[in-house]
């Protein structure tokens, strides 16, 4: 009598492990095929944030050329950071020949290099007015 009840007590603690297991596995699953997994940057905008910045701070010849190659090194290391935190490929949007609504990185980037729209309109009005002092009426 003892071994059949034992039998079915196993055989019931395997059964109710077996479907917590599966529920847990569906949860995981359903997570993994409705995360993106593409994703995209303007790295133009980027790019062009960055050289009104540099051209507002007045930088000349090497320091542009030097400025030019910090920004490409941390460019990089903040896609590569982006990828991992998104657990996506990031592709160019301007490459993208697509009607999917992928998620937009841009200015997640943006704000990490320090190039917010609002800053880039300052710069941009430093620079006119740099331009408008140096022209002669």
């Amino acid at each position: 009598m003892k071994i059949p009840f034992l039998s079915v007590t196993i055989a019931v603690s395997i059964g109710v492990g077996l479907g917590f297991g599966a529920y847990q596995v569906k949860d995981r699953i359903s997570d993994f095929l409705n995360r993106p997994r593409f994703a995209v940057v303007n790295l133009n905008s980027v790019v062009k944030a960055n050289e009104v910045r540099v051209v507002s701070q007045g930088k000349r010849g090497g320091e542009i050329m030097a400025e030019a190659e910090r920004f490409a090194k941390r460019l990089k290391e903040e896609l590569a950071q982006i990828e991992n935190e998104c657990d996506c490929v990031l592709l160019v949007s301007s490459a993208v020949i697509s009607n999917a609504k992928l998620p937009d990185y841009t200015a997640h980037l943006s704000a990490k290099l320090g190039l917010s729209a609002e800053l880039q309109s300052n710069q941009l009005q430093q620079i006119e007015a740099q331009l408008n002092s140096g022209v002669k009426r």
